[in-house]
């Protein structure tokens, strides 16, 4: 594969010839080039709050999220979009600038599968994978394997290889994972082509934004953000928690676990 430059002049001949400015970078052996028109968002694609097992209320999520420089974030509590939509609301309300993406960590009958959607799904949300990529191709949402090889959480582990038509995309990058098991993730995503996004998996303030996703997207939309997510318009960031994150993470557990 040829070098990699921050920037390039990509000559293009149609019935004149013009220069065209493009900044590119290699992830899964793919090229990425992003053109200046598109815009480069920062977006939190795994996120909880205390509508399942996070520490933080809808409307704390979206004030830290924007205070970190995120352009967009998905929260994505279990089994529900009811965080998402409240999210939502509370920062349309509030007046914060951010764009609030719909989502939820569904657990399957494989393991957690993150589903991100245009709008929020009401009403049974199938546990079973097929039906829930049936949902997720019916409604516009990409399905994505967060954490897929986490041997302490409900991850999709082998299924991913035995069924990797089922997903959009890979979290490569979870910041709560322990770094070791997020290896074989980035493995599988070269291997399967798939692109891969990062993710916090934040369940406390301080884990907001540790590792957001890089989106290249022509709008700040939800359906343009989705869709950019799959045709693998995303570079990863590689970041896992500091001390102060990983106390704090600590601490709320134990919180939780208290009778």
């Amino acid at each position: 594969m040829r070098g990699i430059s921050n920037q390039e002049r990509l000559e293009v001949t149609s019935n004149r010839s013009k220069v065209i400015e493009v900044e590119d970078s290699v992830y899964n052996g793919v090229v990425k080039q992003s053109r200046k028109t598109e815009m480069r968002v920062k977006v939190e694609l795994h996120s909880h709050t205390y509508i399942s097992d996070g520490s933080m209320s809808p409307d704390a999520i979206v004030k830290i999220a924007k205070s970190r420089g995120l352009d967009a974030i998905a929260v994505t509590d279990h089994d529900s979009f009811r965080g998402s939509i409240l999210a939502s609301r509370y920062a349309k309300l509030l007046g914060i600038d951010i764009l609030v993406l719909y989502g939820a960590e569904i657990l399957t009958d494989i393991g957690d599968v993150l589903l991100i959607c245009v709008e929020p799904l009401y009403g049974g949300i199938p546990r079973d994978v097929l039906g829930l990529r049936d949902v997720a191709v019916e409604n516009n949402c990409v399905t994505i394997a967060p954490h897929p090889f986490h041997i302490l959480m409900p991850s999709v582990k082998s299924k991913l290889y035995e069924k990797p038509e089922l997903f959009d995309a890979i979290e490569v990058w979870n910041s709560k994972s322990i770094p070791l098991f997020n290896i074989p993730a980035i493995i599988a995503a070269r291997r399967l082509g798939k692109p891969g996004v990062s993710g916090s998996d934040a369940h406390v303030a301080s884990a907001v934004g540790v590792a957001p996703t890089i989106i290249y997207t022509d709008k700040l939309k939800s359906e343009d953000i989705i869709e950019a997510i799959r045709r693998g318009r995303v570079i990863p960031t590689i970041k896992g928690y500091n001390l102060k994150i990983l106390v704090e993470d600590l601490a709320w557990s134990l919180f939780r676990r208290i009778p």
